[in-house]
């Protein structure tokens, strides 16, 4: 995987990520197609992206607001 500054692999979840922006983000693969970006607290709606790159990208955004 490629470093992405705001994601880093679930140390406690195979297969998983966790992003942070605002809070902490819950990363999973929807399909082979899309990953899916929750926020642990509900304060924003899903992020759906194809590429977990995508979804940095994403978060950087809202990190910014």
């Amino acid at each position: 995987m490629q470093h992405l500054p705001n994601i880093d692999k679930s140390a406690f979840r195979r297969g998983e990520y966790v992003g942070y922006a605002d809070g902490v983000w819950r990363i999973t693969r929807r399909d082979q197609t899309a990953w899916v970006a929750r926020h642990r607290e509900g304060k924003h709606p899903a992020i759906v992206e194809r590429t977990l790159a995508d979804i940095s990208g994403q978060l950087g955004i809202i990190q910014g607001s």
